[in-house]
């Protein structure tokens, strides 16, 4: 598959999963939340996947920076507290670690 359809694809999932974990938690204004969401996985992912790509850093530790670098985007975005960008963060991107592992996998 092409490497950018291949992103796009990622994109695609990552925002849909994490939208419907930060909508578990936020439960209002689902269009800001969506745009939230897309915004900063429009940022992140690009990142991360070329960190990993280049194989500067593992796995998981990009998987910690991203969940941290979204947990603080997610504050003035939302208007949150960041206990809640924390937990909001961390349920979405756990979720999408663990999707990006099986596809590493197979």
């Amino acid at each position: 598959m092409n490497l950018m359809i291949q992103f796009i694809f990622a994109l695609i999932i990552t925002v849909f999963v994490e939208f419907f974990f930060a909508y578990l938690f936020m439960k209002k204004e689902p269009a800001k939340l969506f745009l939230c969401i897309f915004l900063i996985n429009s940022f992140t992912l690009p990142i991360a996947t070329k960190i990993f790509q280049y194989k500067m850093l593992d796995f998981f530790t990009i998987e910690f920076f991203v969940f941290f670098i979204e947990s603080l985007l997610l504050m003035p975005l939302l208007g949150i507290k960041y206990k809640k960008a924390l937990l909001i963060s961390l349920a979405a991107n756990s979720a999408t670690s663990a999707i990006s592992l099986l596809f590493l996998v197979f």
